[in-house]
């Protein structure tokens, strides 16, 4: 299935663009929120483990990459992907000089995994239809309509 986008006017980011300059950009859109009992639910459909069960696994499984990251480690979890946490710093004229309040904020980093990879490098795009609906309106009205 294609990914919607729609296209939109915005400021134009090449290097050489005047600065009041516009371009149109396509923007994607998601179609559909997955819910964490339904993402279970279809987990569940899908092997033999119940919904109670998929979802007792996730909570370990957060838990798990939670302590994990904290000591530093790189999560490595197959095709899913890993997780790393990294942060960069400030830089210091010696050594001496660095302290840890040069640190930035540190940030968890995901790397997909192959599967994953492949979604993204054969990813296809199909533009939204965006119905317009005119509304003549023949005398002033001060009531909220939902069209």
């Amino acid at each position: 299935m294609a990914l919607q986008f729609t296209v939109v006017k915005r400021k134009d980011m090449r290097k050489d663009a005047a600065a009041d300059s516009k371009q149109f950009y396509g923007q994607t859109k998601a179609s559909l929120k997955v819910d964490f009992d339904k993402f279970c639910d279809s987990v569940a459909s899908y092997c033999t483990a119940s919904s109670a069960d998929v979802k007792a696994v996730l909570d370990a499984m957060t838990h798990t990459l939670v302590t994990r990251l904290s000591e530093g480690c790189v999560v490595q979890l197959q095709d899913l992907g890993n997780f790393q946490m990294l942060a960069g710093s400030q830089g210091s004229d010696t050594e001496l000089d660095f302290t840890t309040d040069m640190f930035k904020r540190a940030k968890i980093v995901f790397r997909p995994g192959a599967k994953l990879r492949d979604i993204i490098n054969n990813a296809k795009f199909e533009k939204q239809v965006v119905k317009t609906v005119t509304v003549t309106v023949a005398e002033p009205c001060d009531k909220e309509h939902v069209i």
